[in-house]
């Protein structure tokens, strides 16, 4: 696997839990939207028989945007992956990636698991490459 295939998905797995924040954020920045002052004193006012479509045109953009649909799949393919993957490997991804004070590293996750350096990496690397098949990255 490329080194850069290697850290998306590390990063895409550290975003994991925060997911569905990101999906808020984004979403509260399509729905309110900064728009500069206008006058709209200039040119005569308002039409007065404008139909307002802002709502339909805000649920359309929200339902095709590529930023939370990138972070869904992203969500989705990390969850199976997590979710077809065995015990000692959920417990060596969440001490690796999703623990909020990654305080071990391959080692201490070694010690920890009472399993070998290679052995952790092995099934890291195994987990790396569900994700990226879930995701279409292999």
């Amino acid at each position: 696997m490329k080194r850069s295939t290697f850290n998306y998905i590390a990063d895409m797995i550290r975003d994991y839990p925060s997911a569905e924040e990101y999906i808020r954020r984004r979403e509260q920045e399509l729905m309110y939207r900064y728009q500069e002052f206008k006058d709209e004193n200039v040119g005569g006012g308002r039409a007065e028989n404008k139909k307002d479509e802002g709502v339909a045109q805000m649920a359309i953009t929200i339902a095709t945007d590529r930023r939370i649909e990138n972070i869904k799949r992203n969500q989705k393919a990390v969850g199976q992956a997590l979710k077809n993957s065995g015990e000692i490997t959920q417990d060596i991804i969440y001490e690796l990636y999703l623990r909020e004070n990654g305080i071990y590293n391959t080692e201490g996750v070694a010690q920890k698991a009472h399993i070998s350096v290679s052995q952790v990496r092995r099934k890291r690397n195994k987990f790396f490459e569900l994700v990226a098949e879930e995701r279409g990255l292999a």
